[in-house]
């Protein structure tokens, strides 16, 4: 085969590879669950907004954003209580971003990475959410009771928070603070001294409700004796009081007749 061919085919498949490549760069593939922002060079913004598949962008570059459900879990911030307790909490959200705010979003944050953005702005709101709410509580409140409505205070400020700039958060939940040795062992009696004053509590209860059972049972067998006593009295008249008595007499053998002005008792023996 002569050079000249050889280097007409090299060529060949030099222009075939750089095709191959710039085919792959003027597209750009759109993850599942995501949508695209599409940008010039020059910094400007494309009306339409590209979903999911693969798209034809030329020289642009496009910003991807989550609209489907995204988790994220934020370990350990620094949240203090109303007492002046400092604590370390983890918190766990889900959000995605408003489909109708993708560009709005793209123009506050430019050509960031939402990773970054997680890491960075949204983790910064939810550190201010969760401070501005734990300050409001006791530290007993946070790890006992009220730690519901403590978890959903914080989801509702950081809900409003984020909103406004295009981040629609649905879900939050904070696992138990982490605090001092000290601490928590102060935590731990508190919570078992409460927990042995509702047994007590519980215990009283169910004597005293014994002690009542047993006093109206007791009330309730006297009435009913009482209440037959009297039935029996009136229910004694003098011909009830005869009738027994000629009972007897006949029983035990006798019977007492009235003849004239004499009495005979006659007697069986």
């Amino acid at each position: 085969m002569k050079k000249t061919n050889i280097k007409y085919l090299a060529g060949l498949g030099i222009v075939a590879v750089g095709l191959i490549i710039g085919g792959f760069r003027f597209f750009e593939k759109i993850d599942n669950g995501y949508v695209g922002v599409r940008y010039s060079m020059n910094g400007g913004v494309r009306d339409n907004v590209l979903n999911q598949g693969v798209k034809f962008v030329g020289l642009d570059k496009v910003t991807q954003y989550p609209i489907r459900l995204q988790t994220v879990k934020v370990k350990k911030l620094n949240l203090a209580t109303q007492d002046g307790k400092a604590t370390h909490v983890s918190i766990t959200y889900a959000y995605k971003v408003d489909p109708t705010k993708v560009s709005a979003v793209f123009k506050e944050f430019g050509n960031i990475k939402i990773e970054d953005i997680e890491e960075s702005w949204l983790k910064a709101q939810l550190l201010k959410s969760g401070r501005k709410v734990m300050s409001e509580y006791n530290l007993l409140d946070v790890t006992g009771k009220k730690s519901t409505e403590v978890q959903n205070k914080i989801l509702e400020d950081y809900q409003a928070a984020v909103k406004k700039k295009g981040f629609l958060v649905e879900d939050l939940s904070f696992g138990v603070p982490d605090v001092d040795a000290e601490t928590k062992k102060s935590i731990d009696a508190i919570i078992k001294a409460g927990q042995d004053n509702e047994r007590a509590k519980l215990e009283a209860e169910t004597t005293l409700t014994k002690a009542k059972a047993d006093a109206e049972a007791e009330v309730t067998r006297a009435t009913a004796e009482a209440e037959a006593n009297n039935i029996l009295n009136n229910s004694i008249t003098d011909n009830l009081i005869k009738m027994k008595e000629a009972d007897a007499h006949m029983k035990h053998g006798f019977v007492t007749v009235q003849t004239g002005n004499a009495i005979v008792d006659a007697t069986n023996k």
